[in-house]
């Protein structure tokens, strides 16, 4: 396939593909951008942020920072105030959060109330819980999200960003395969 046929698969088949990167031996030895845009365009990146938070907790757990998907989530928040009346979140685990099974009080995403917050973790976590209880219901929310980030901040004293940083050499072939 040669790049002409290969944009036009992408426009075709994937229009949301806006880059295309290949690495080999840590050297960049293809990299394209498609679809209109620009090598330095800023683009949201959804789910993959998750992931990748997902596969942080996961090195977490392997080097024993944090101890368990098992994990009650408001272990790593003793600060936290429950909001009154609220019983549910007390048994959500990481692996709730991981697996998008945590129960929250709100339809939709909360992404805005939460990014205009002093403190988006917290913030996120007052969207926890609800009547119901654990119900193990797929429910994808975005705030899970910064919940694991906070986690991984308190388990390991250092930024989701510089966790990965740190992490990268010694994990880049488990990610590869994953990836």
């Amino acid at each position: 396939m040669n790049k002409i046929e290969l944009h036009n698969l992408i426009a075709q088949q994937q229009p949301n593909i806006c880059q295309v990167v290949a690495y080999k031996d840590n050297k960049k030895v293809y990299s394209d951008t498609l679809n209109n845009y620009k090598e330095d365009d800023c683009v949201h990146i959804m789910s993959a942020t998750k992931s990748i938070t997902a596969l942080l907790i996961g090195i977490a757990i392997n080097k024993g920072e944090i101890n368990s998907v098992d994990d009650k989530i408001l272990d790593y928040f003793p600060d936290y105030k429950v909001k009154r009346g609220e019983k549910t979140i007390y048994d959500v685990t990481i692996k709730h959060l991981l697996t998008m099974r945590a129960p929250y009080k709100c339809k939709g995403d909360t992404w805005s109330k939460v990014c205009s917050s002093d403190n988006w973790t917290y913030s996120s976590l007052d969207f926890l819980g609800g009547r119901k209880g654990l119900t193990d219901e797929f429910n994808y929310q975005t705030v899970c999200l910064h919940i694991l980030s906070g986690i991984l901040y308190k388990a390991t004293n250092t930024k989701t960003v510089d966790y990965a940083i740190n992490r990268k050499i010694k994990y880049r072939l488990h990610c590869n395969l994953i990836l």
